[in-house]
């Protein structure tokens, strides 16, 4: 009898050395990875120990984070900055007979080029009664500066400064 019950504790203890052998191999191959993904190809393999691997691993971990919660603050930093500058920002003057139109918009942002958007203003100016005497834009950074003066057709009809200036916003 004690024969059979030491053949099955030798199975089991068998048993236990290859899966203790296995998760040794396992284990190798995890840490060559890692090693292989952390460490530069360059850098001597001699004298990395497992638990320095694993300390650069964390530091590299934690440098990465780092450098990702940099970047997501820089996003959100850019989000906002580019949130008012989609909209174009036209000031009219009315001089008299005279009609002014400057718009700011960011050149960035524009769907179309920034000749189309004072094309536009020159139509929407036109259609309501106003000469154009001089017409001109200049870019400064991603900033383009539209500028148009303007008269009225006839001085006794004058122009209708509060329609344009609606017409102007929805561009």
């Amino acid at each position: 009898m004690p024969r059979g019950g030491s053949s099955s504790v030798s199975v089991a203890g068998r048993e236990r050395k290859d899966v203790e052998k296995n998760r040794r191999i396992r284990m190798k191959n995890l840490f060559l990875h890692l090693e292989s993904l952390i460490i530069p190809p360059n850098h001597s393999k001699k004298g990395v120990s497992i638990n320095d691997l694993i300390d650069h691993a964390t530091s590299y971990i934690k440098q990465k984070q780092e450098k990702v919660e940099g970047m997501k603050k820089m996003k959100e930093k850019l989000q906002l900055c580019n949130e008012g500058s989609h909209k174009n920002i036209i000031e009219v003057r009315d001089v008299g007979s005279a009609l002014e139109v400057v718009s700011m918009t960011n050149s960035l942002s524009l769907n179309g080029s920034s000749l189309q958007l004072l094309g536009s203003i020159i139509n929407i100016m036109k259609e309501e009664g106003a000469e154009v005497v001089s017409a001109s834009f200049h870019n400064v950074g991603a900033v383009t500066h539209h500028t148009v003066h303007s008269q009225a057709y006839c001085s006794r009809v004058g122009i209708e400064t509060d329609r344009i200036c609606e017409r102007l916003k929805e561009l």
